[in-house]
């Protein structure tokens, strides 16, 4: 039996605009839904896409209950609500076809043209949209170039990278399917298949255009000419390349990752001129794409390649890593940012926000608190194609990671950043798992991701969300108050039973642990991670200089501080995240001298008879050396 897998659905909603990535889909008689359902033309009609305006690849849609949210580059944003839209239909071109597209409206134009800098009109592939397939005169098809779907396999792609001077990835080609466990090409023999609940006719190789020499991330020119060079050499006919296959649905249902490809049918594949032998430097397809692991303490520079404004005070940032690299994390760890602010070097710790099953760029979602220089700085400067530097992704707020215990997800605030990242994990992942996300804001502006949660929840029949507003607006119909005994009593009835993962305020986190315990939880069913101020310590009353030095340098300290807060106030950077004794960012060894410890939570036996402490919890009694 074939282990032939689809490991990939992608959609693009507004054509030739960022996609999105989803774990399942729904396939109708036109393709996945909601894929490139709209388009943006010139205000004579005429197809507007990225080949003119590679731009265009930087603006992204997140698809709504009733429409769509379209987020600039520079994080702001426009909601499109389909009842909104005007009735009047505009003749368009797509590729010398003339449609009847319903005209979205003045002021979707009006921000559009501005963002972009040209005129244009964004357009919608209405009820009197009306378009067939090219071979197939009885096959819909909406705005994508020609066909419903295209497929490449993971395979091909290597093989591609094997023999190409400048090696690019499968977002280069847009495709909807990616599949894996198969052969390089396969799919060129392949004539009729089927994903989950859906059968799917191959109809004819994809033509490849001069977009995919832009690279998606920093809209520059891929360089040789790849990958169109290589193409030609091996993957040309007629004048034209090709590089995977079109396809079109034969009935409609339901498809998701790790579905089985069943091949029904095959045909004899095209046959190509091989002019492009594998690279003489290069020793497999695999080791072209990219796989470099970011590795335990090393400092690499990220791309911002995205501002997403969540709420009023909330700023997501998705980042690019260098091209040989990929990320390799778990839900719920956090990297560390290394800035240079004002002059001075700064390191905060930020929890990852995105799903680790997306590993070709990661996300932090950061709120601007008063008085917070690094978050504020992120806020107000760093910027789309903006460079930082960071260390690998470390902390250990995920024992729950592999389990088949359901789990309850407990947030408040900002805590929402690594239950975002777990939700976003086990929905790709189509975890068996029973998933309850309960969440606590003030206002219903202040839910951060509340449409995004919405529409996983839609994907994933075992994620139960519960936002909770302790300030709500009369017309909220949802949970009211802050988290009590009484209300997860009655809204978890199995609380006991569940895995607890609890990230916020102090005292949020205190009183929600106080209830779960007596609701029956067993304490070691409760996992917690801090984002608050250093714990108390009990500070000597007289206040003595002391000695620290910490890797070689050396400075004049005292009693009454942190070792952490002093190294940085003397301008050594120890990488930190909580800052209150939970997470284990601020590990280093004290080779000599005497600290009062008021936390040791993530430390194992092993490594406090080693001599590890935490720097965030530790004031030092004597003179000191640390390294770390």
């Amino acid at each position: 039996m074939s282990d032939t897998q689809l490991s990939a659905i992608n959609i693009y909603p507004i054509k030739s605009m960022a996609g999105i990535s989803l774990s399942s889909a729904y396939v109708s008689e036109s393709g996945i839904c909601f894929d490139r359902r709209f388009m943006l033309s010139d205000p004579e009609g005429e197809l507007i896409s990225a080949r003119q305006l590679p731009e265009m690849l930087h603006f992204q849609a997140l698809i709504k209950d009733d429409g769509l949210e379209v987020i600039a580059p520079d994080g702001d944003h426009l909601t499109l609500r389909y009842p909104e839209l005007f009735q009047n239909y505009r003749q368009v071109t797509v590729w010398g076809t003339e449609i009847n597209a319903q005209h979205c409206g003045i002021q979707f134009d009006e921000w559009l043209s501005e963002k972009l800098g040209r005129p244009c009109q964004l357009l919608y592939f209405g009820e009197q949209s009306q378009r067939t397939t090219a071979t197939n005169p009885d096959k819909p098809v909406a705005f994508a170039d020609g066909y419903p779907l295209l497929i490449i396999s993971e395979a091909s792609l290597a093989d591609l990278n094997s023999r190409s001077q400048a090696p690019v990835t499968m977002e280069h080609f847009r495709s909807n399917l990616v599949v894996k466990n198969c052969e390089a090409f396969a799919e060129d023999s392949w004539k009729r298949i089927r994903i989950g609940e859906v059968e799917f006719e191959i109809v004819k190789p994809c033509s490849r255009c001069v977009l995919t020499t832009v690279d998606p991330i920093t809209l520059n020119k891929v360089a040789h000419g790849e990958p169109v060079k290589t193409l030609a050499n091996y993957r040309m006919l007629d004048n034209e390349v090709y590089f995977g296959q079109n396809l079109i649905p034969l009935n409609e249902g339901q498809i998701k990752e790790t579905d089985r490809i069943e091949v029904l049918e095959t045909k004899a594949p095209e046959q190509y001129l091989d002019n492009a032998p594998l690279s003489a430097d290069t020793l497999s397809p695999k080791e072209q794409s990219p796989s470099q692991h970011w590795k335990n303490e090393e400092e690499i520079e990220l791309s911002c390649i995205a501002r997403i404004k969540e709420t009023v005070d909330v700023v997501t940032f998705r980042f690019a890593l260098p091209d040989t690299y990929k990320a390799d994390y778990l839900a719920g760890q956090f990297i560390t940012l290394n800035l240079t602010i004002d002059g001075q070097p700064v390191s905060r710790c930020y929890t990852l926000s995105s799903s680790p099953n997306r590993d070709t760029d990661i996300a932090i979602t950061v709120k601007r608190v008063t008085h917070g220089q690094v978050s504020n700085w992120l806020h107000d400067n760093l910027q789309v194609g903006d460079k930082v530097q960071a260390l690998a992704p470390l902390g250990e707020f995920n024992q729950t990671n592999g389990a088949d215990k359901p789990v309850l997800l407990l947030s408040a605030g900002s805590g929402i950043t690594p239950m975002l990242s777990i939700a976003r994990e086990l929905t790709d992942t189509h975890s068996e798992r029973d998933i309850i996300f309960y969440h606590q804001a003030r206002k219903e502006a202040d839910l951060i991701c509340e449409d995004e949660l919405l529409w996983l929840a839609r994907q994933n029949s075992k994620l139960h969300l519960l936002f909770s507003l302790s300030q709500p607006e009369k017309e909220w119909e949802g949970i009211k108050g802050r988290i009590n005994e009484v209300q997860l009593a009655q809204l978890i009835p199995d609380l006991a039973q569940r895995a607890v993962l609890c990230c916020g305020p102090e005292g949020f986190m205190q009183h929600a642990k106080e209830f779960c315990l007596e609701l029956g939880l067993p304490e070691d069913n409760w996992f917690e991670e801090s984002f608050g101020q250093p714990p108390g310590i009990e500070l000597e009353t007289e206040v003595n200089t002391i000695k620290l030095t910490v890797n070689g340098s050396s400075f004049q300290g005292e009693n009454q501080s942190t070792l952490l807060e002093q190294a940085e106030d003397s301008g050594i950077s120890i990488p930190a995240g909580c800052r209150s004794g939970v997470c284990g960012a601020c590990k280093v060894t004290l080779e000599s001298g005497e600290m009062h410890r008021s936390s040791e939570i993530p430390l194992s036996e092993a490594e406090k008879e080693a001599g590890i402490i935490l720097a965030c919890s530790c004031v030092p009694e004597t003179d000191c050396e640390i390294s770390f």
